[in-house]
């Protein structure tokens, strides 16, 4: 089954709104969610954190971090991933 999901303009402004975030980093969001490490959220298993390595970011973050929530819309049933936001970390 191939998994699908989106980015909406509103969720993507909202992660502009990070420290560092700056609209060149559009590619970077978009190659963590196809090839970051995934991890599911404890506490919300709809819930995933992607997160990838990049060296050139700005000032000294190391890494990209994409929050996604899963779930379901509409008969039939189908899978409704989406980007909830985007943010810049430092991680050794």
């Amino acid at each position: 089954m191939k998994v699908t999901g989106y980015l909406t303009w509103e969720r993507w402004e909202h992660a502009l709104n990070h420290p560092g975030m700056h609209e060149r980093l559009l590619d970077c969001l978009l190659k963590t969610l196809r090839k970051g490490k995934r991890k599911q959220d404890s506490y919300d298993t709809a819930k995933f954190k992607y997160t990838n390595n990049f060296p050139a970011l700005p000032m000294f973050y190391t890494h990209i971090v994409v929050i996604v929530k899963s779930g379901w819309q509409d008969i039939p049933n189908e899978i409704n991933n989406f980007v909830l936001t985007a943010y810049l970390i430092e991680k050794w």
